[in-house]
């Protein structure tokens, strides 16, 4: 996850994380929370301390519960959809600390700001999903296989 953020980092919100999560949700549920976790501190230690950090330790969680609520499905496109519907309110998921820190109309401003980014999130989540899922899955069978 977390070397793929770095590579990817300077597309505007095009990123493989979530898609990682997916596949690693489904395959080990709620354990999840290891790998985000680790992601997210290897995030802090390289971007430092900021408010991201605050979004970053439940916006992904929510992907991951939505994704442990549903992992009994095999199906590209409902994940393709919810990881862009993910996508789409990754912004609105990650204003609250905003709302909380500058009122409302913080909240709401930081909201429209990133909407064409949200946009973009969504777009970019629905492709690689579309693309990656079946392969990422297969890999990490393979690997759990070869591991096992």
């Amino acid at each position: 996850m977390y070397v793929s953020q770095v590579i990817m980092a300077s597309l505007p919100n095009i990123e493989i994380v979530s898609i990682l999560i997916i596949v690693i949700a489904r395959k080990f549920s709620y354990r999840v929370i290891f790998s985000i976790y680790i992601f997210v501190l290897c995030e802090i230690l390289t971007y430092g301390l900021s408010m991201w950090v605050i979004n970053y330790l439940y916006v992904w969680l929510i992907l991951a519960l939505v994704i442990c609520l549903i992992r009994k499905l095999d199906n590209v496109i409902l994940y393709a959809v919810v990881s862009a519907v993910f996508g789409l309110i990754f912004g609105t998921l990650c204003s609250i600390p905003y709302f909380i820190t500058l009122g409302f109309g913080g909240g709401i401003a930081y909201i429209v700001n990133g909407l064409w980014f949200d946009i973009l999130h969504c777009a970019g989540n629905l492709i690689t999903t579309l693309l990656l899922y079946k392969p990422l899955t297969k890999a990490l069978e393979r690997g759990l296989k070869a591991f096992i």
